[in-house]
């Protein structure tokens, strides 16, 4: 939830030095100046899954925890797909 709120939901960034030109841009659409599919976004993309795979093995693939870790991976795959690229689901936070 954490990395999925500062990733893809928060806009702007924490620097004052950009004169206001990623207010409208979440830190995922940020990376490599919004290209897709470069090696950064490959990388951070498979993170998830990595840690996806690591924790279900650990929790020995019982019910509860491995469907939070399935629901938990899927929305964080799915917010990085060059599709979703400038793709606001709710409108709560369309207009910051």
């Amino acid at each position: 939830m954490v990395t999925y709120h500062f990733f893809h939901w928060k806009k702007g960034t924490p620097f004052a030095d950009d004169q206001g030109i990623y207010n409208r841009l979440t830190w995922w659409e940020q990376i490599d100046n919004g290209k897709q599919l470069t090696r950064n976004r490959k990388f951070l993309t498979v993170v998830p899954l990595v840690l996806y795979l690591i924790a279900s093995h650990t929790t020995d693939y019982q019910h509860p925890m491995l469907f939070y870790n399935t629901f938990a991976v899927i929305v964080l795959v799915v917010a990085k797909f060059p599709n979703m690229h400038k793709v606001r689901i709710f409108g709560i936070n369309a207009d910051k």
